[in-house]
């Protein structure tokens, strides 16, 4: 749904009113003649939201270490 990709967008860091001229601009920049608005905004809400959101109840991911440097 449209409202949970608002959510996690909010959750990323974003204000509503950087979501509104993300999307704007997204949309202005991706739309494709005979599709409808709605889907071009879906689209570009989904790349405004991680690939794989996860919530405060499951488990963080672990942070990745860096590799030691080759000798």
């Amino acid at each position: 749904m449209r409202s949970e990709q608002v959510h996690h967008a909010l959750a990323q860091g974003y204000n509503r009113f950087e979501i509104c001229r993300l999307v704007s601009k997204g949309v202005r920049a991706t739309h494709k003649p005979g599709a409808r608005f709605e889907d071009s905004i879906g689209d570009v809400l989904e790349h405004l939201t991680p690939a794989a959101p996860w919530h405060a109840s499951e488990q963080q991911p672990t942070p990745v270490k860096a590799m030691a440097p080759a000798a």
